[in-house]
């Protein structure tokens, strides 16, 4: 009896390592699929990144939702087919109400190059509410040589922007289906891509040089821009302009005394999850001269980011109005949704998107 037990466990582990031997042999002899690898990579795996999770969008004028963002290629080659997903979603369910895929602007992005994306939503829907973006994958490519160059004028801003210039074929080859875009980028940091205009040039001869002219529509939170140009066979470099100063320098806005608070207005050293919190500063209006009555409406806005990525968490934003100088109390409420250590940066602005005010201290926040 003992004797019998002893040959049936000596045969079944004899049965076991045969199954654990071909289970092994499956494995490495069963070709890994390199789609299914590049989807569930990791962003410094991969070589791309999002420079923001939660991107700009608004509503166009034919009910689509417009989504706008920035990719960064820190891959030592130039990389081509990116392919960006999108899903938009409601306030209700986690579950996109739709998705679109899209690729960016700029078909063949330089090592370490970026190129921002604008991709809309298939259908028209009040019910979306915001957007995620993921990144699918990206090819290999040759790089395009910087033989466009590009010289912009002023910006002249009134009620549509207007910026026109110069674009010179430097190359001693003719080149087809060339393309200028004008993107522009608000004051945060790192900035968000508000819009993007392009314009066609077609064909231009070797050494020849042509005239471009972008008339769009003007928003006011802009602070920055960048114009760069491709065709077939060669780009640009990105050139960044400046956009028209609109604050008035007799006015000063300091940003003070940042706190977290509960909702009660007890102050917090540390935040719990899930919990909402109000970011509050103290900020004060000064005038160069004493003016007897001055009305100087502003926009308080707090931006959290991750401590380690630096990725923007969230942005929100409160109104008010100074009434001849003076202090106020602005503050905006933030509901954390992941653990972890963050940094809050503070901003005050007036109606036109024009800093009235340097950045305010860094404040950091422990989310436990």
């Amino acid at each position: 009896m003992i004797y019998c037990t002893r040959l049936i466990g000596v045969l079944n582990r004899t049965c076991m390592n045969k199954v654990a031997i071909a289970v092994l042999l499956a494995v490495l002899l069963f070709p890994i699929s390199l789609g299914f690898s590049q989807l569930s990579d990791t962003e410094s795996t991969l070589g791309i990144a999002l420079t923001s999770f939660s991107p700009h969008n608004y509503k166009d004028e034919d009910g689509t939702t417009v989504v706008l963002g920035e990719i960064e290629n820190r891959r030592n080659f130039a990389i081509t087919g990116i392919k960006i997903w999108v899903g938009f979603y409601d306030n209700i369910s986690k579950q996109p109400l739709e998705t679109s895929i899209g690729t960016t602007i700029i078909d063949v992005i330089p090592p370490f190059g970026t190129s921002p994306y604008m991709i809309k939503s298939k259908n028209p829907n009040a019910a979306i509410t915001g957007a995620s973006v993921n990144i699918l994958g990206f090819n290999s490519a040759p790089p395009k040589q910087k033989l466009l160059n590009l010289e912009p004028g002023v910006v002249d801003v009134r009620e549509q922007l207007s910026l026109s210039g110069t674009i010179t074929n430097n190359a001693p080859f003719n080149t087809t289906n060339t393309k200028i875009h004008l993107i522009s980028y608000d004051a945060f940091i790192p900035p968000r891509v508000l819009g993007i205009s392009t314009i066609e040039i077609g064909e231009i001869d070797a050494s020849a040089q042509k005239s471009f002219e972008f008339i769009t529509k003007q928003d006011f939170r802009t602070s920055s821009f960048k114009i760069v140009a491709e065709s077939k066979n060669y780009q640009s470099d990105f050139i960044e302009i400046s956009a028209p100063t609109i604050a008035a320098i007799n006015k000063l806005v300091t940003i003070n005394d940042i706190s977290l608070n509960d909702l009660e207005g007890n102050r917090l050293s540390d935040v719990s999850l899930a919990t909402p919190i109000n970011i509050k500063s103290s900020i004060w209006l000064q005038y160069a001269s004493d003016p007897e009555t001055v009305v100087q409406p502003y926009v308080y806005y707090v931006q959290i980011k991750e401590s380690e990525t630096g990725i923007v968490e969230f942005i929100g934003k409160s109104e008010g109005v100074f009434q001849t100088g003076g202090t106020q109390i602005p503050m905006v409420e933030w509901t954390p949704e992941n653990n972890g250590l963050y940094f809050a940066e503070t901003y005050v602005w007036d109606l036109t998107a024009a800093p009235l005010a340097s950045k305010g201290p860094i404040t950091l926040i422990l989310v436990t």
